[in-house]
């Protein structure tokens, strides 16, 4: 099982409360980048297309604990756009702090993507996007008010959440007809092999049971939509 975004930035020594442990400051993955072409075998290639979200996340997190954090932040935002809330979530902590080398705080940013992460209620989420603006200045938390109502027509919900949706469903299909009939499956990262496809399917939907719990019958999905 792949480590949620929420572990792997406490890994990572982000967080709304305190700056980067020492130890974490001084390990190899945040002082000697691997060089940033290097092919990522740790991400499940077969989810890009299915859950891009949840793809995007993986790689994200590669890049950061290999120390090109640009190219990671970069990565959080495509997930973002998937409707990744726990990519939201992780962009938030990580402007509100500026811990990550190479990347500076921006405290109404911060504010904005916390906010978009706390959409679905998620207790944790919605505890720290309180916190954090009870940290910030006024200027900052209508600045981010303003921040947040243009990016809500990229990555709120209504548009992301509603995108991610469309697309899981329009790849699912296919993969549905061969569990159908009793087919196989190969999806490339899954295994090695072709597997039947019922369990790939039944796979993909706890995956996307997670990804999209909370939205989930709040937008209706019509047509795909394809980036």
């Amino acid at each position: 099982m792949k480590p949620s975004m929420k572990v792997a930035l406490v890994l990572l020594g982000l967080n709304v409360f305190g700056s980067v442990p020492a130890a974490l400051a001084e390990s190899p993955a945040a002082t000697q980048a691997v060089p940033v072409d290097e092919k990522i075998n740790n991400c499940n290639r077969g989810l890009e297309q299915i859950l891009p979200g949840d793809y995007y996340a993986c790689e994200a997190r590669y890049y950061f604990q290999n120390g090109h954090n640009q190219h990671g932040a970069s990565e959080l935002e495509e997930a973002a756009y998937w409707a990744s809330k726990d990519a939201q979530f992780a962009l938030g902590l990580m402007y509100f702090n500026g811990d990550m080398q190479g990347i500076p705080a921006n405290r109404p940013l911060a504010l904005a993507w916390l906010a978009l992460a706390a959409e679905r209620n998620d207790f944790d989420h919605q505890r720290s996007y309180a916190i954090a603006r009870a940290k910030s200045s006024e200027q900052d938390i209508q600045a981010s008010d303003a921040l947040l109502k243009k990016m809500q027509s990229t990555y709120g919900d209504k548009v992301a959440g509603l995108r991610a949706m469309r697309r899981f469903n329009h790849e699912i299909a296919p993969l549905e007809d061969a569990a159908n009939t009793g087919g196989i499956i190969y999806l490339r990262g899954y295994s090695p092999f072709p597997e039947d496809a019922n369990t790939v399917v039944a796979q993909l939907h706890a995956e996307a049971d997670k990804a999209f719990q909370g939205l989930i019958g709040t937008v209706t999905v019509g047509p795909l939509q394809v980036r």
